[in-house]
């Protein structure tokens, strides 16, 4: 497994990396960028919610709870 791979894979799954080692090379490279993908759309996803939360806030606060959320 590239080190790369595998660096990524032990970030985001922890102990849990273990239950993936032995994959090959090729289904770990799948696995990695099958996970980089369902986080950018979970990202999009909790992003799209936010944006409608803050909608629905009266106008006088939406500020200051999107500089709270660092948005």
């Amino acid at each position: 497994m590239r080190s790369d791979v595998r660096m990524v894979l032990r970030h985001w799954l922890g102990a849990d990396v273990r239950a993936v080692e032995g994959l090959s090379d090729d289904a770990l490279e799948e696995l990695c960028g099958a996970l980089a993908a369902a986080r950018k759309r979970q990202a999009r996803t909790l992003a799209a919610a936010s944006d409608e939360a803050l909608r629905q806030m009266p106008p006088m606060v939406r500020g200051t709870v999107s500089r709270l959320l660092g948005r």
